[in-house]
């Protein structure tokens, strides 16, 4: 029996779903399929039942449930103690950042780190709100950058900053002139936004349902980044992170009032799991490193 095994079964139990679970867990769904056979080959029990395209677990799935979780947690915190015993002067570190921290938040940390402990090997991924939580869940992060509240209760946060949300024109944008402008004043403007499947894109709809404005939202994308590209040419204008708005200084930066729009940004944790002493050293960078 294998720990990725039990992470599979986990996951899916969790999703019921072979292809949520595959994108869950950055595998094909062919392998989430033979990894589970294997696992219920050696315990010679069927662990779910199937029900058309999606998946139940079996009475004794659900029992087995109980004593995997169990197995990964007492795994991960024996990876803890032992990543412990090294005095820093080993190891691995693996950091879940949401994108727009990668090129603002994260990296004077991951410098400071990496120079005060070179011994320690850091990886960090990029990876949306969701994904932060679920993999530290699973235990395949030692902790998490993001913004809460957080979806899930299993999930504490250490409150690192607040951060405004402004609004992005080009240079020639009628409002390029502004430095601050309430939130009516969004009604019947071209919008370029974030998905809706973004914690973000949520704040922005939340904050603009409290003002009573319908938002022209004439295009989505994918990250921050492409939403700044698409302001610097014609009319559409943007609603991002201070941070980001930083990083194009040819564009104009519009305080919203009225309500004002604010995200919290924090380092996110397993409720109750061990940390490590690099993930401890790491957060302890983080908050005393000066937010660029």
């Amino acid at each position: 029996m294998e720990i990725r095994q039990l992470r599979y079964f986990l996951d899916i139990a969790q999703t019921e779903h072979l292809t949520q679970s595959a994108q869950n867990l950055f595998v094909t769904q062919s392998t989430l399929s033979h990894g589970l056979r294997q696992l219920e080959q050696e315990l010679n029990v069927t662990l779910f039942d199937r029900l058309g395209r999606g998946l139940k677990l079996s009475q004794a799935g659900a029992e087995f449930r109980v004593y995997a979780t169990r197995a990964l947690k007492e795994i991960e915190a024996g990876r803890m103690a032992l990543a412990d015993l090294s005095g820093l002067q080993s190891g691995k570190l693996t950091v879940g950042a949401f994108p727009t921290f990668l090129n603002t938040v994260v990296p004077a940390t991951v410098a400071a780190f990496s120079q005060a402990h070179p011994g320690v090997m850091v990886e960090v991924r990029d990876l949306r709100a969701g994904s932060i939580e679920a993999l530290l869940l699973r235990g395949e992060l030692d902790l998490g950058i993001a913004f809460h509240p957080t979806e899930h209760e299993e999930i504490e946060t250490e409150p690192l900053f607040d951060e405004r949300m402004l609004l992005v024109v080009g240079p020639l944008h009628p409002l390029a002139g502004r430095r601050s402008l309430a939130m009516k004043a969004l009604a019947g403007m071209p919008l370029a936004l974030l998905p809706r499947s973004f914690a973000t894109r949520r704040l922005i709809d939340a904050s603009l349902r409290q003002a009573d404005v319908a938002p022209t939202v004439r295009v989505e994308m994918d990250s921050v980044e492409a939403l700044l590209g698409v302001c610097r040419f014609g009319d559409l204008a943007s609603i991002v992170p201070e941070r980001a708005a930083r990083q194009a200084p040819d564009l104009h930066a519009i305080a919203l009032t009225e309500p004002q729009m604010v995200r919290h940004a924090g380092i996110l944790w397993r409720r109750g799991a061990s940390r490590s002493a690099a993930a401890r050293a790491f957060a302890a960078l983080l908050l005393t490193t000066p937010l660029r």
